[in-house]
């Protein structure tokens, strides 16, 4: 793991500030009338807490995520990468109204978009 990875939780604020952005980010999402749908009767306390602890994985080798797997979650739900880019457009403005800087916020939406196969169930297979 680099430096700038081993940091990067610290850029963020620690557990703390994860939890901050991913608290204002649901707030968002939810507002959002492209998002709302794929959230109605979820524990949304939960899906937090999963989020934060999901997020901080990313962005520490410390910390394991213990949540759902991924593809599981979120199968048949007919979430597309249009989708996918809103949600990461809502947690890039969170992360900036916490004033992350521009480079971290780059590097988390970096290592979020390799999960993004596993979260709209789509493949980039040339063949």
């Amino acid at each position: 793991m680099s430096q700038a990875d081993a940091d990067l939780l610290n850029q963020l604020g620690g557990m703390d500030g994860v939890r901050h952005v991913v608290d204002d980010m649901y707030v968002r999402v939810l507002a959002d009338p492209e998002l709302t749908h794929f959230f109605d009767g979820v524990a949304m306390e939960k899906l937090s807490r999963m989020q934060t602890e999901f997020i901080a994985s990313m962005t520490s080798g410390d910390i394991q995520y213990t949540g759902a797997d991924l593809t599981k979650v979120h199968a048949g739900r007919g979430i597309t990468g249009a989708h996918f880019s809103r949600f990461c457009g809502h947690l890039t403005d969170a992360m900036e109204a916490k004033q992350v800087s521009s480079h971290a916020i780059d590097q988390v939406l970096g290592k979020l978009a390799m999960y993004s196969d596993k979260i709209t169930g789509s493949s980039n297979v040339d063949g």
